[in-house]
C-alpha cells in the first residue's frame, strides 16, 4: 500500500466519523482541537477503524501521541513496513 492510497484511506475514515467533515476536503496537517468533533471518544473510533482498514494494531501510548491525520498516516505507514 502506497502513501497515496492510505491518505485517502485516512480521509474516508475521518470524513466517515467526523460529522463537519461529511463531503469535505480534509487538511491532513489539522490538529485534534482545530476539529469540532474530534473528541476522545472519535480519537479511540478513529483509532479502530485504522485499525480495521489497513489491517494493524496499534499501541495505546501511539494512539495518545496522535493530534493530526498526518500522524495517523505516518503511524499507519510505519506499521505496514514492518508486516
Amino acid at each position: 500500500m502506497n502513501l497515496k492510497e492510505i491518505e485517502e484511506g485516512i480521509m474516508e475514515i475521518f470524513r466517515n466519523s467526523l460529522e463537519e467533515l461529511k463531503g469535505k476536503e480534509i487538511d491532513l496537517n489539522k490538529k485534534q482541537d482545530e476539529f469540532e468533533s474530534w473528541d476522545s471518544f472519535s480519537h479511540m473510533e478513529l483509532a479502530s477503524k485504522c485499525e480495521e482498514k489497513f489491517n494493524i494494531t496499534l499501541e495505546m501510548d501511539e494512539i495518545v501521541e496522535i493530534d493530526t491525520p498526518q500522524k495517523f498516516v505516518e503511524l499507519i505507514q510505519k506499521k505496514i513496513a514492518k508486516k
